[in-house]
């Protein structure tokens, strides 16, 4: 509609992982979301620094590149470094689905997970945007997803919200799209599949009791997971995401641009900003 102002910011969304029951062999342990967040003015750079992973690790300018290609290949610390070079904020939501109780919620029968996860996180995101930038008018881009109804639940979920304003807005604000044709949603990919396997690898581990620095006020230069000290894996690749995801005021990504889900374990994760921050 030609009265509506063009897009200042484009959210990219995909997610790694499936919502099967993960007591289910060959179910994922872990379901992870990202929302990657582009100014429209730096979305050419931000094409080409994809366009460039591709081309290390030997991926046609065409091809739908999915982290899943990435995962084992022999460039792929190198291919990945790039990541650094983007101009994008992020926030990615892993969440546990072992540890879901609502089993409505875990059933994959009702696909309640996926259309919950494509909805929550935009409230953190929408804010700091606001913060940031003056004036904005954003477009969200989803990856289809393909079972039978789930794109209309998503759009019903963000109809409900009294805050987005369905009138005045353009019929193209919310798109779903193949994530082939566009290199932005390949990239939320990979920063969702980095997420992913991020919170994999920790599962099963003794996680540090961050809350004791939080809650009683222990100075964190005693911790033994401390930088240097950590008994913790560094993460891997994930520290490349870390500087792109949502700070609050004190510079911290928890509960920000790092949510942990669902949120009755979100404080056992309180550690990604000693990791990976600032000592």
């Amino acid at each position: 509609m030609s009265n509506l102002r063009p897009f200042t910011h484009r959210i990219y969304v995909d997610f790694s992982g499936d919502d099967g029951d993960p007591r289910t062999p060959g179910a994922s342990r872990c379901l992870c979301i990202a929302w990657v967040a582009s100014a429209e003015s730096e979305l050419s750079h931000n094409k080409s620094v994809v366009l460039q992973i591709k081309k290390i690790i030997g991926c046609r300018k065409s091809d739908n590149l999915k982290y899943k290609k990435l995962k084992r290949h022999r460039f792929k610390d190198k291919a990945l470094a790039l990541l650094t070079q983007l101009r994008v904020i992020v926030v990615i939501v892993p969440v546990l689905k072992e540890r879901i109780t609502d089993q409505e919620l875990r059933s994959p029968r009702t696909k309640k997970l996926v259309d919950l996860i494509h909805y929550f996180p935009l409230s953190v995101l929408i804010k700091h945007v606001m913060q940031t930038y003056a004036d904005i008018y954003f477009q969200l881009v989803f990856d289809r997803v393909g079972w039978r109804g789930c794109e209309e639940e998503i759009r019903s979920a963000f109809r409900q919200d009294a805050e987005l304003d369905w009138k005045h807005a353009r019929p193209d604000w919310l798109l779903f799209t193949k994530s082939g044709s566009n290199l932005m949603l390949q990239l939320a990919d990979i920063v969702a599949g980095l997420g992913h396997e991020y919170i994999d690898s920790l599962q099963g581990m003794k996680l540090p009791p961050c809350t004791v620095c939080a809650v009683k006020g222990k100075p964190e230069r005693m911790c033994q997971y401390r930088r240097g000290k950590r008994v913790l894996p560094g993460g891997g690749l994930i520290g490349l995401i870390y500087p792109l995801l949502i700070k609050n005021e004190q510079g911290k990504s928890w509960e920000h641009g790092f949510l942990v889900r669902p949120p009755a374990v979100c404080r056992e994760y309180m550690f990604i900003d000693c990791i990976f921050g600032e000592v």
